[in-house]
């Protein structure tokens, strides 16, 4: 009996010292004229929930994804942190907008009980948490704005929001180029390893029949290392559109020195984890899904490493689809050193506005040229492209879109018309700019299509990652890339 009144006494002062605290200090609360609205609630929920200092009651959204709870002032407030407090563990993406232009503060995957979310000081007279997506209608219990003039909390490591980002490398580091591990999203989850390791079984094949049988025979319980030493045709590939790594795992695709080409037919990665595909040629991919490689999820771990990929820019836009995309639940996919040329379509991620998942794609050293868009498109989740050179961009390039958040960082925009955009969608996406070049560039606004970035590129959120990563010094991209990117540059 007396322990129980023990937990509750407990339970009550820990109430009392976060009233107290949120009145004393919490804008949200003390600013002037505050106050709190949003884009919908559930019966018998308020706004000013989220601003009372009371943790059992809540704002309820009254749908899962496209919500918005706001706190605002009658004049501005400076503020450089926000605690965000959920009842249950439902969000699975969010973003904190500074809703007076539209800068996105910070972004996450999660909430719970008590989010605390860093960032440089801003003057506001309101700021908005938007739920791009969860797994039930969420429940915010408190929207806490502080101004911290002693540095604020210390950051956390662990939390992609904080703006200290401590993965970053300090200054640039070696790069190696055949590196037998990717770096980025893919080194996440335990790593990439695909078809390697002592008991796995490597077979050769000349013949796209030879590879469909490699891929229906193999054996479950080992890694399968396929190397392709020929050219694979559709002819010659005993009646399939296209080569399915389905519904298996540990599994790489390399080619043999110069010698592997895919001419017509692609390969779908579907419903399967811890995949390789390096040091291809792919190019006219008219059959099966029409992309050169496609990844479809449940899917994760997947690097796409040295490749040549092509398709042609003398026929109709949509006489051929993609060279590289992914759609639905895929993950952690590291996407470098490939020569990716003359393509309308080229990169594409997320099938359609409505095709929600925290996709996480790393895009490093890659040559793209001659390419008319999508380079790439990224709806929802997070981006990382760093050290690309593009060059000969015709249409639009990057193009974040549905709440993205892409981090682009020491790349080379070389002729190019509008190489970041948001364009084409009822949300907008957002970029962290860090380092980039450009020259010859052609900035061109059409605002019935969305935003463009340019011609003073600036940030409009922060991307924090949770791995680290050699960067080379942008002069140093150009001639770099187009030594390495590209099939046969390495001893695979």
């Amino acid at each position: 009996m007396q322990y129980g009144k023990s937990i509750r006494l407990s339970v009550l002062a820990t109430a009392l010292a976060f009233s107290a605290l949120a009145h004393a200090n919490n804008l949200a609360i003390t600013g002037p004229g505050a106050g709190a609205d949003g884009s919908g609630k559930a019966s018998g929920t308020s706004y000013g929930d989220v601003k009372d200092a009371d943790l059992q009651s809540y704002w309820q959204a009254p749908a899962n994804s496209s919500q918005r709870v706001s706190v605002k002032w009658s004049s501005a407030v400076s503020a450089n942190q926000v605690i965000l407090r959920e009842q249950g563990n439902n969000i699975t993406g969010w973003q904190l907008v500074n809703n007076d232009n539209g800068t996105v503060l910070a972004s996450g995957s999660s909430i719970g009980s008590s989010k605390t979310v860093n960032f440089s000081t801003v003057s506001a007279k309101k700021l908005n948490l938007e739920i791009l997506s969860a797994s039930a209608a969420p429940r915010i219990a408190e929207f806490e704005v502080y101004l911290n003039t002693d540095g604020g909390n210390p950051t956390d490591p662990t939390d992609p929001t904080d703006p200290t980002d401590p993965t970053d490398p300090v200054e640039p580091g070696p790069i190696t180029s055949c590196a037998a591990t990717p770096q980025g999203y893919a080194s996440l989850n335990g790593g990439t390893s695909g078809g390697g390791g002592s008991n796995a079984v490597t077979v050769t094949v000349s013949t796209g029949a030879q590879l469909v049988a490699a891929l229906q025979e193999r054996d479950l319980n080992r890694p399968l290392t396929i190397r392709v030493n020929g050219t694979i045709t559709p002819g010659n590939s005993g009646g399939v559109s296209k080569f399915d790594i389905k519904d298996m795992d540990n599994v790489s695709i390399i080619g043999v020195g110069n010698n592997a080409l895919f001419d017509g037919i692609g390969i779908k990665i579907f419903r399967a984890n811890n995949v390789i595909i390096r040091n291809l040629k792919l190019r006219y991919v008219n059959t099966g899904d029409k992309d050169a490689i496609t990844i479809e999820g449940p899917a994760s771990n997947i690097w796409i490493d040295h490749n040549e990929i092509y398709n042609s820019l003398n026929v109709g836009k949509d006489f051929y689809d993609e060279l590289i995309s992914g759609k639905k639940d895929v993950d952690n996919v590291t996407i470098s050193y490939n020569y990716l040329h003359d393509s309308w379509k080229t990169s594409l991620w997320g099938s359609s506005d409505s095709d929600n998942y925290n996709r996480r794609i790393t895009f490093h050293h890659n040559h793209w040229h001659k390419v008319n868009s999508r380079l790439p498109l990224f709806r929802f989740g997070q981006g990382h492209i760093y050290n690309n050179y593009y060059n000969d961009i015709q249409d639009t390039g990057i193009n974040s879109r549905m709440g993205a958040v892409i981090r682009i960082e020491n790349n080379v925009f070389e002729n190019a018309k509008n190489p970041i955009v948001s364009f084409y969608s009822n949300a907008i996406g957002y970029w962290d700019t860090r380092g980039n070049s450009f020259s010859n560039i052609d900035w061109q606004e059409y605002p019935s299509d969305g935003i463009i970035a340019g011609p003073n590129v600036q940030q409009t959120a922060v991307l924090n990652l949770p791995y680290s990563f050699n960067l080379l010094p942008t002069n140093e991209v150009k001639a770099h890339v187009l030594a390495n990117a590209g099939v046969n540059k390495c001893s695979f």
